[in-house]
């Protein structure tokens, strides 16, 4: 991954990441949301390193700076600054030796810099109240590329420890590395999310419906034939039984996976133009099969599943939804790729 220090590609910063560690550097990975570090970290004094990848785009947010100011240190490595005539390949001499700059891209506006040319800023920082950003024109400046030019490993390192920051972290976060309480977090969430955003809820709503009128019409039939001195039936307890059984299985992966697989399948249908209603498997992967020219072997894998009891944890439940949402996908391609030969 380009700028993490997972990354051992030339762009990736892992052969960094160990030679801080080497050094007894207070480095540690982050893998949480920003929102996450500010409600762990309240003391002020963090310095937060982000290389953005290659093709990253990015702007610090107004909850970023809000942070900066309170006495935080924030790093941005990335392709920014105006592209000038500068040379691509430049050497400039520091006190921690030769540091080596390819990019063109250069500041000219009027902050402190940190590292210049006659051509403009390649390093330099903005003043937040108690805290501060720095900026350096390109995500490359300690890549594993730059193994070899100690000076600019050892350039970084000093930008960082000097920041007056108690402790470094490097935001893998933004590079979608994240912990497995994050994960769990993330993922419980997006099955709810997913639930709330289909037609299950509806069904779920239309079965307790069904449940309380099928309860009213028994116990009016009932007490009929009941000798009126006996004591009505407490339709209260019933409701609240009744309830409770509904979302006991609302709960159940087994009844989770049934009823999202036959609204899943219902919504292919309507895609696929068929009969909307019961249709054998077959069909539906044959018709499938012959507007997308796709191989059917996930849909015939996710129809089986449907059908079945599976035992799904959180994340292959998720990766499970993942999959129907590409059997979809791959029929709006086929749609859009005819329309734009018309």
């Amino acid at each position: 991954m380009s700028g993490s220090t997972f990354g051992v590609a030339p762009d990736g910063y892992a052969a960094w990441y160990e030679f801080m560690q080497e050094r007894n550097a207070p480095i540690e990975r982050w893998q949480k949301s920003f929102k996450t570090l500010q409600q762990n970290y309240s003391d002020n004094s963090i310095t937060l390193l982000r290389v953005y990848g290659k093709s990253a785009q990015f702007a610090v947010s107004k909850t970023e700076r809000e942070w900066v100011k309170k006495g935080n240190t924030l790093v941005n490595l990335a392709f920014q600054g105006r592209v000038t005539e500068a040379p691509f390949s430049t050497s400039h001499e520091t006190d921690f030796g030769a540091v080596k700059i390819e990019t063109t891209r250069r500041n000219t506006d009027s902050f402190k810099a940190i590292l210049k040319d006659d051509f403009g800023a390649i390093i330099w920082q903005e003043k937040q109240s108690e805290g501060k950003i720095i900026y350096v024109t390109t995500p490359y400046l300690a890549a594993n590329a730059y193994k070899l030019s100690p000076g600019n490993y050892d350039f970084l390192a000093n930008l960082l420890e000097s920041s007056g920051g108690n402790k470094i972290l490097v935001d893998e976060y933004i590079h979608g590395y994240k912990d497995k309480e994050t994960q769990e977090i993330e993922e419980t969430s997006n099955v709810f999310a997913y639930l709330l955003n289909t037609t299950l809820l509806i069904i779920l709503i239309q079965g307790l419906v069904i449940v309380l009128i099928l309860i009213f019409v028994y116990n009016n039939t009932l007490e009929k034939k009941k000798n009126l001195a006996r004591a009505t039936a407490n339709n209260s307890q019933e409701y609240i039984n009744a309830l409770a059984t509904i979302l006991q299985n609302a709960q159940s992966r087994e009844f989770i996976i049934k009823t999202i697989g036959e609204v899943e399948q219902l919504k292919l249908q309507k895609k696929l133009g068929l009969k909307v209603g019961k249709q054998d498997r077959e069909s539906l992967v044959q018709a499938w099969t012959q507007q997308t020219k796709k191989t059917p072997i996930m849909l015939e894998k996710l129809l089986k599943m449907s059908t079945k009891k599976p035992s799904l944890n959180d994340i292959k439940l998720l990766e499970w939804m993942k999959q129907w949402k590409t059997i979809h996908q791959e029929i709006n391609f086929q749609s859009s790729d005819y329309d734009n030969k018309q």
